[in-house]
């Protein structure tokens, strides 16, 4: 199974204030990386939606969406698109993005179509946790090949004797009711639909 991504590598997913400008030559065979940012605030005030966002360093920036001119509604904040999947607490997810308008005493601000980002439902500080405590699950598998543990208790068994969540196909369990405990009691039910947007965003790293 893929790993996990490591959402605290700063090559893979750098802070605001080191991306490229908008206005720098990047060489096309440069590797991908993403821009993860923390919901904080709604800040719409035109036609162009826009957020407060925190960076992994728990630095502030603006994400600015943009929506094609023939979608805009004149007159309606934020242009009329609905943003109901933009939640405080949840994590924008920006390919390749770049700061504009930057200036002197100005940091600027990332302005992407508004069908370019993507959501995760929680937040940086949850993804880098998650990362962290798949790195142990991955660690405990090498040490014995063709095992799993179920997340509820921790017996390990082989992987045709666990049954696996069907909802992010990343967790194992003895039976229902490990698989109802972890669910209701240790936080699966949150997690689970973590894992599966992170799945959808990243099918080469979703393990």
């Amino acid at each position: 199974m893929p790993p996990f991504p490591d959402f605290s590598n700063p090559t893979l997913f750098p802070t605001f204030a080191s991306l490229p400008l908008a206005t720098d030559d990047v060489p096309p065979n440069s590797p991908p990386y993403n821009l993860i940012g923390t919901i904080s605030e709604n800040m719409t005030l035109s036609t162009s939606p826009t957020f407060i966002c925190k960076d992994p360093s728990n630095a502030p920036f603006a994400l600015t969406l943009r929506i094609p001119a023939s979608q805009v509604k004149q007159g309606v904040q934020g242009g009329g698109y609905d943003v109901s999947a933009f939640k405080k607490g949840f994590t924008v997810v920006v390919l390749n993005a770049r700061r504009s308008g930057v200036s002197e005493g100005k940091q600027g601000f990332v302005e992407v179509p508004v069908g370019e980002v993507k959501i995760i439902p929680g937040n940086v500080k949850k993804l880098i946790e998650i990362g962290e405590s798949r790195k142990e699950v991955e660690r405990k598998r090498g040490q014995v090949a063709g095992k799993e543990a179920c997340q509820a208790c921790g017996t390990e068994k082989e992987e045709q004797k666990l049954s696996r969540c069907k909802g992010c196909e990343s967790f194992w369990y003895c039976n229902k009711e490990c698989q109802t405990l972890d669910w209701n009691e240790r936080g699966h039910k949150s997690a689970c639909k973590v894992y599966r947007a992170v799945k959808a965003i990243f099918p080469e790293a979703a393990g």
